[in-house]
């Protein structure tokens, strides 16, 4: 009971703060709409959408090995630490990589008006890149320790430091979107050297030769291959929209996806205490608690969640156009197709999870992958035909089956007796 309301605690706390932080974010967005042009507002989508991206999905497996070890740890008693200092080293030197890979593909494919062009959105890139990784692995490290409501303060502040370069947009005395991109990586990178500095430091002073070996292992590989997979999906429909369509098409996209991001709220706030719940001995000591997880979550949110998005969804045509004076009319079919995937995903949300207490990395990443081919290929055919529009309604039917795949994988835990979770400790090596 005591872990429970730790929990629910956490859960609170979380979501207050993580509310206070969206709320900027849709003022950001709401700013940044009226202070550039679609040119300078598309820019910016794809910057972050990038940056965002490439944290997910070259940091992704550190981190979530990182955050899951360290919870383990922690919830069992045991004294040593994890190393947050190799966690950080080996997710920035992926960052760096995927950069330099990133700027050579763009360069033999001619993706960019020049050289300078490209040079300068792969910089901001990776430079918005490595802080905002910074940033939330510090936040796990807390999630981790507990101490949910310091890690959401550090998201508070961050979103702080971006909805700031916004308002300085909106008074012109940022006026294009390289240099709105230039201030976000400069400010988050403050923010990182702030709060992860000193416990990158501590750990690089502590932990002993041994720990070392953190960095890539073979779990920490299975895991990268699922973030891969899980950021490429979640920034898929970005990239096929900016890659197949316009710049109206990104900018109505992107917008559309900063309204979803308000109304499903709670989320991210579910998804780390859920991240942290299944990491506890209990959770990952039997395949019945985890099925129970799963039911009851299940029969708890699909009423509210289909109350609040059915809502949403009414309110679309009214609401949207009254944001942002009607500048982009197609956000508000795509706004109402994503409510249907949102809806899809808030029902399985612990269900991933549960794969990864299940330890069976290779088939979650195996299930991400083929429908993150499968949406990239339907696109290609959509695209031209149906637009924007139609596009997001072919990754919201291939995203329904994925989750639906993951939920039955989840609900059916390999047979036979189950393996004894390796300690943190036999992790390392």
């Amino acid at each position: 009971m005591r872990r429970l309301s730790t929990f629910t605690r956490g859960f609170a706390s979380t979501f207050v703060l993580d509310v206070a932080a969206r709320a900027m974010s849709a003022a950001t967005t709401v700013l940044l709409l009226h202070a550039l042009d679609v040119s300078g507002f598309a820019f910016i989508v794809l910057l972050l959408a990038v940056g965002q991206f490439l944290g997910g999905a070259a940091t992704g497996g550190l981190r979530l090995r990182y955050v899951r070890t360290e919870a383990e740890r922690v919830s069992r008693g045991e004294g040593e630490r994890t190393s947050f200092w190799v966690a950080w080293r080996s997710g920035n030197l992926l960052v760096l990589a995927a950069g330099v890979l990133g700027f050579l593909g763009a360069t033999a494919l001619g993706i960019g008006e020049s050289l300078e062009e490209r040079a300068t959105f792969v910089g901001l890139g990776v430079a918005y890149t490595l802080a905002h990784a910074t940033v939330e692995l510090s936040v796990f490290h807390h999630q981790a320790q507990l101490a949910f409501a310091r890690g959401g303060l550090i998201s508070v502040l961050r979103s702080t430091i971006i909805l700031a370069c916004s308002l300085a947009a909106t008074f012109n005395v940022l006026e294009t979107g390289e240099q709105v991109g230039l201030a976000f990586a400069i400010g988050v990178g403050a923010l990182a050297v702030v709060v992860a500095g000193p416990i990158a430091w501590q750990t690089r002073r502590s932990i002993a030769g041994r720990e070392g070996r953190f960095g890539f292992g073979r779990e920490s590989a299975s895991l990268t291959i699922y973030s891969i997979a899980s950021a490429g999906w979640a920034y898929a429909t970005v990239f096929l929209v900016a890659a197949l369509l316009d710049e109206t098409a990104v900018a109505s996209y992107g917008a559309a996806s900063r309204y979803i991001s308000v109304v499903i709220g709670p989320v991210p706030a579910l998804v780390s205490v859920i991240r942290v719940r299944t990491a506890q001995s209990d959770m990952i000591d039997s395949e019945e608690a985890q099925i129970d997880m799963m039911r009851n979550w299940a029969k708890r949110v699909a009423p509210l969640a289909l109350l609040v998005l059915g809502a949403a969804g009414i309110a679309a045509p009214f609401a949207i156009p009254f944001v942002d004076g009607g500048k982009y009319p197609l956000s508000v079919p795509i706004f109402e197709v994503m409510l249907v995937l949102a809806f899809a995903q808030l029902v399985t949300l612990p269900n991933s999870s549960l794969l990864i207490t299940q330890k069976r990395y290779t088939l979650l990443a195996k299930v991400n992958v083929a429908a993150v081919v499968a949406y990239a290929l339907v696109a290609i055919v959509v695209a031209p035909l149906l637009g924007v529009v139609g596009l997001v309604a072919a990754g919201t039917l291939v995203a329904v089956v994925q989750v639906s795949t993951v939920t039955y994988l989840a609900a059916h835990p390999p047979q036979g007796d189950p393996t004894p979770s390796p300690t943190p400790a036999e992790l390392v090596h």
